[in-house]
């Protein structure tokens, strides 16, 4: 009897085994710990159904979003075969908590994301916004107010409800970093197993709150201390009969003024969690299980009041200043390296002494002259739509606050590549135009075919549609028994060269210099306010504008020299109006750092100036690219094709990388 009992148990208990631990659930924080084992296609199902059923969305039914092939491809850019081994790794288990962290906060949003195939990137650059300490545990607590808003799982009786500051100490007594992948892996855990969460602190802690101001060992509040309570809060006056101690007392009031007079204990205690943490008049409602619809008794008076005092004793709701983040600069190094880059851009207008230089026609000038003509259109449109664009509609900013984490896009180098493939439309149609020019070349004079000679007959009017077309038709020297040089032109038709008597110049040419200069003025003034913003939102971003700046003002200011040389204006005077113009980058500079101190400012201004550099590029110096006759049209087409592209390259890089750049 005995061993057929035996065996008969034998197999049930083995059974049993098998059933037990099959029946253990797998819990995410431990696997991530462990850095062993695997999370199986089963065990992910369940999880995406226990989510789905745990949300409810305001306008209805959420939908049918999550499916294991959508999770697994957070793992892969492409979706793996599904396979009913162990597929997920530990290391999956950071990106996966995120993800599914936003799909219990915000249920429709994710499922847009995923339709829209960026749920990997959104749920990077939340994990990247709680990477910080200060901001981890404010955006948790944000998390679980969004949670709980959609939570269809409400707390009933006296069961307790799972808290930030027990998310925390669980992630510390597993061993796990306090990053927020183990955290978030932990809340999972939770929602796996069925539990509440509870994002608002409890009665109790504002009063403990207050208490905790005082550093007495008794327990109860001394009057020295209340005073000083009262004294910070703006409220009482000075008893009758106590004069005796009256500079004691004002000595303790002043110490109590102080904004650090509150000790915050660790983060993974219960009550430091909520002292930086500003409550609606709803969330104090909240707090007290008291009904909107019922208002607040006077009864109920006496019960919140502990939790108006805490928020005026901690500040939490007060306006706190942003810090500067570490590629930001203070206001001293705005105003100094702003200076310094404008000081560079204005030298450009004394680069045309270069010009009286060539004593020959130097084809080696002419072809420099048109290389930076070319890398200006290419950091010109390069720097306002790959730099400048996403900063004016906020695709890339550097701050770190957690306050809007569900409505900020994870663009990620998506929106980069995007505008890239916009320049990609224009450089194909310049390569289109340029090799029909190559390929079918147009009738010309070729006495007048020469290195400096360009096929353009502006009228004028503009000061960059002159100066970058040196031989309009108003300007056109006289013919020659020898062929002319660019000094030569120069030379010819400046009184204080060659000619000892000034020659007759129409009312038109007369009027050139001043509309030059006005319209260089006016520029150069748009150009400074683009560099002060540019430096008030970051010493790289004002690196890029600078650089942007200088390549098309060395040209513009050469070209506008020899421009003012040709109206008949001496050589001084010429380049003390090309400098004069040139100054004015300087008043739109201060004007800028003056204004530009807010985000609001910087967009405005950024998006102005990203319209003059696409005007400035695509109207004036792009059609002088193209209407350039020279004796070498293959050379001048590599040229111009190493510009745009060298321009196009520096400012795509700056924009991918430009948040790894640190000073040493």
């Amino acid at each position: 009897m005995a061993i057929l009992m035996q065996l008969t148990l034998g197999p049930l208990l083995a059974m049993l085994m098998v059933m037990v631990t099959m029946a253990q659930p797998t819990h995410l924080l431990s696997l991530l710990t462990s850095g062993q084992g695997a999370l199986d296609l089963e065990a992910l199902s369940s999880l995406l159904n226990t989510l789905a059923d745990r949300v409810h969305c305001a306008n209805g039914p959420c939908g049918k979003c999550l499916s294991v092939e959508n999770a697994l491809a957070l793992d892969k850019p492409d979706k793996p075969e599904l396979t009913p081994a162990k597929v997920l790794q530990s290391g999956f288990i950071v990106r996966l908590s995120a993800a599914m962290a936003l799909y219990l906060s915000n249920p429709e949003g994710t499922c847009a994301d995923i339709q829209a195939g960026r749920w990997a990137s959104r749920a990077d650059h939340f994990l990247a916004l709680l990477e910080s300490p200060e901001a981890m545990t404010p955006g948790l607590n944000q998390l679980l107010l969004r949670i709980k808003a959609h939570d269809l799982r409400q707390p009933t009786g006296e069961k307790t409800c799972v808290e930030v500051p027990q998310l925390l100490q669980e992630v510390v007594e597993a061993g796990a970093p306090s990053s927020p992948g183990p955290v978030l892996a932990a809340l999972l855990d939770h929602v796996k197993s069925g539990a509440c969460f509870h994002a608002l602190p409890s009665p109790q802690y504002f009063v403990d709150f207050v208490f905790r101001q005082h550093s007495s060992e008794v327990p109860n509040m001394t009057l020295a201390e209340l005073e000083a309570l009262m004294q910070r809060l703006g409220v009482g006056g000075e008893a009758h009969g106590d004069h005796h101690d009256h500079d004691d007392h004002s000595q303790l009031g002043r110490e109590a003024n102080h904004q650090d007079l509150v000790p915050l204990d660790a983060l993974n205690n219960s009550s430091s969690v909520w002292d930086t943490v500003c409550l609606s008049a709803r969330d104090v409602m909240a707090v007290y299980g008291l009904s909107e619809q019922a208002g607040v008794t006077p009864e109920a008076w006496a019960q919140i009041s502990p939790a108006l005092l805490q928020q005026q004793l901690s500040g939490a709701c007060n306006p706190q200043p942003t810090s500067p983040t570490q590629d930001q600069l203070s206001q001293a190094e705005r105003y100094l390296y702003s200076s310094l880059a404008t000081l560079l851009i204005c030298l450009c207008a004394v680069f045309g002494l270069l010009l009286l230089t060539c004593t020959s026609c130097s084809t080696v000038t002419h072809y420099v002259m048109q290389t930076f003509l070319s890398l200006a259109v290419g950091a010109l449109t390069g720097d306002a739509l790959l730099h400048l664009t996403p900063k004016v509609l906020g695709l890339h900013t550097h701050g770190h606050g957690t306050e809007d984490f569900m409505h900020q896009e994870g663009v990620g180098p998506q929106a980069t590549w995007r505008l890239l493939a916009m320049l990609g439309g224009l450089y194909l149609f310049f390569l289109f135009e340029n090799l029909f020019n190559l390929l079918l070349p147009r009738d010309q004079d070729p006495e007048k075919a020469g290195p400096c000679t360009h096929s353009s007959h502006s009228q004028g009017g503009h000061s960059h549609g002159v100066s970058l077309q040196l031989a309009p038709r108003e300007l056109r020297q006289p013919k020659q028994p020898h062929e002319g040089s660019c000094a030569d032109l120069i030379a010819e038709e400046s009184p204080e060269l060659l000619h000892p008597e000034p020659r007759r110049l129409s009312p038109e040419l007369r009027l050139l210099p001043y509309l030059i200069t006005l319209g260089d003025a006016v520029h150069n003034f748009a150009d400074g306010l683009a560099v002060g913003a540019a430096f008030a939102s970051s010493w790289k971003t004002g690196l890029a504008t600078s650089l942007a700046v200088f390549c098309h003002e060395l040209p513009h200011e050469l070209g506008d020299f020899a421009a003012l040389l040709h109206a008949g204006l001496s050589v001084r005077r010429a380049l003390l109006l090309n400098l004069a113009s040139a100054l004015t980058a300087f008043a739109g500079l201060y004007v800028a750092l003056a204004i530009g101190v807010s985000e609001e400012s910087e967009a405005w201004i950024l998006a102005v100036a990203t319209g003059l550099f696409l005007y400035v590029a695509l109207c004036d110096m792009l059609p002088a690219m193209l209407n350039v006759q020279d004796q070498r049209p293959w050379l001048l087409f590599l040229l111009h094709n190493v510009g745009l592209l060298g321009g196009w390259t520096i400012l795509l890089l700056l924009s991918l990388y430009e948040d790894n750049i640190t000073f040493s």
